[in-house]
């Protein structure tokens, strides 16, 4: 195996950016495209939107090509990002993040999008206060909201969105997937190298950029498990 050093690799500069790049989630980013679609075409405005499923397997990756396909030029003025370690508690969703819902959307964006990471560890409290948001009718801000476990969403919250499952690959998928990202890592495995990653990653695309990351740092084949 071979690895070009040439640069610092992250997680990020593997993470695609586009629908075009992305070789899973095939039936997510089908509707997801027909959605950008419609907002291009000015026939729709979207409803909120609601990812589930485990760790890494492309959640956040759909939201952000999602946004970008439909602010295109706007997207880092009216894209905004709350991961989980920001504070979303009661009080702030009330007296910030709703407020920010309703302002009208930045320049010439249809809208704007509002991500909420890891949504299932926002409280019950946190919940209620995100309702009125998800309920405003004006068509200035679709929430997408992302999840682990879709049970620790409420019922009111999961009423209004769209949910959509992300499911970890299959076999053939993550194959496609682990040449795709070798190409982008500068990285060369064996046939042998490629099936013990395969083993190892379970169908989650992150776990295989992770340990490319590692094959790429140590000049040699994934380390065993």
């Amino acid at each position: 195996m071979a690895a070009v050093l040439d640069k610092p690799l992250s997680l990020e500069d593997l993470r695609p950016a586009s629908f075009d790049e992305m070789v899973r989630q095939a039936a997510v980013v089908a509707r997801l495209r027909a959605l950008a679609d419609g907002v291009r075409h000015r026939t729709i405005v979207p409803t909120h939107l609601l990812f589930h499923g485990p760790p890494g397997v492309g959640k956040t990756t759909a939201a952000r090509a999602f946004g970008r396909l439909v602010l295109g030029e706007e997207f880092e003025n009216s894209f905004h990002h709350l991961a989980s370690y920001d504070d979303r508690g009661g009080h702030r969703m009330r007296t910030a993040l709703v407020p920010l819902s309703r302002r009208p959307p930045s320049r010439a964006a249809p809208f704007r999008i509002l991500f909420l990471d890891d949504a299932d560890s926002l409280e019950p409290e946190a919940q209620d206060a995100l309702r009125p948001a998800l309920e405003n009718e004006s068509g200035s801000t679709v929430f997408i909201l992302a999840c682990n476990s879709l049970r620790r969403i409420a019922r009111p919250i999961q009423s209004r969105c769209t949910v959509l499952t992300f499911d970890p690959l299959a076999r053939p998928e993550m194959e496609r997937l682990v040449a795709e990202l070798g190409r982008k890592a500068g990285v060369a495995l064996s046939g042998p190298e490629v099936a013990r990653l395969l083993d190892r990653s379970h169908g989650i695309p992150r776990e295989a950029a992770k340990l490319l990351i590692e094959a790429r740092a140590a000049g040699a084949s994934p380390p065993p498990g």
